[in-house]
């Protein structure tokens, strides 16, 4: 977890609120605020002042203010502690969509502390689409499901379930992969994916994932489809990783001249 530096709240009475706009005047105050969190003046960790303050500070009521608030924290930008305060929320983990690599392998390089737990692994028989996905043939045992939790510095933030062919990949049953990378547990085996077709849907998690992830059920999430080839062009994976919205932002470089692929595989439905 980030550490709690405790800042005093900081003074926002410079936002203006001009009530004879057309954009609500709880809107201005969010966005007035979303552009300051996580910044010099508002860093993670830092209390903002009461809503009292706030609407003293800024001439509107406390009703505006409130709104504004959970505005923000619908948005994971801010923490409401009961009895204690507002706070600015950790920042978001970047997930770069242009790049194929492992989920511990991204995040461990920026220095974060990742743990994998597995929840079930085993031989399963595979729908008609991951037949078809995963180009195998069906069976009670063509397929390899993985399902584990991914936690980022001690807070559980995905739920990962991972289907790959029995026929190359059935030596995983043997590996103990919690807190070990998939792809170097592939690697070892000489399977190398080399590219992949990802998509991202918004969602919201159901009870299992809300569970799982320590949220309450109905909370916004990622859903990132994804699967994998190796240089010979056959298909290595299909992962469903349902993220938690407010620990990721998913970015990615856009060039307007770039040629479309003309290759586009297909992802299984969820």
């Amino acid at each position: 977890m980030f550490e709690v530096i405790m800042y005093e709240p900081a003074d926002i009475s410079d936002v203006v609120v001009d009530e004879t706009r057309p954009v609500p005047a709880y809107y201005q105050v969010y966005e007035a605020l979303r552009q300051r969190l996580g910044g010099s003046d508002l860093p993670p960790g830092s209390r903002l002042p009461t809503e009292r303050a706030m609407a003293e500070q800024l001439g509107v009521s406390r009703a505006t203010v409130r709104e504004a608030l959970t505005r923000l924290e619908r948005d994971g930008l801010v923490n409401r502690r009961q009895g204690d305060g507002t706070y600015v929320a950790e920042p978001r983990v970047e997930h770069d969509m242009r790049f194929l690599h492992g989920f511990s392998a991204e995040l461990a390089r920026r220095g974060h502390r990742v743990r994998s737990k597995v929840l079930a692994m085993g031989a399963v028989r595979p729908s008609a689409r991951l037949c078809e996905v995963l180009r195998v043939a069906d069976g009670p045992d063509t397929v390899i499901e993985l399902r584990r939790v991914r936690s980022l510095d001690g807070s559980p933030v995905s739920l990962e379930t991972v289907w790959l062919p029995a026929d190359r990949c059935a030596p995983l049953l043997g590996v103990d992969l919690n807190d070990r990378s998939l792809y170097d547990s592939l690697r070892a085996f000489g399977i190398q994916p080399v590219r992949g077709h990802e998509q991202l849907t918004a969602t919201v998690l159901d009870d299992f994932e809300a569970t799982c992830l320590d949220q309450r059920v109905g909370a916004p999430a990622f859903l990132v489809e994804r699967v994998t080839y190796d240089a010979a062009d056959r298909a290595v994976e299909y992962v469903k990783s349902v993220l938690r919205a407010d620990r990721f932002t998913i970015r990615t470089d856009l060039d307007l001249e770039a040629a479309r692929s003309p290759h586009t595989p297909p992802t299984p439905e969820s």
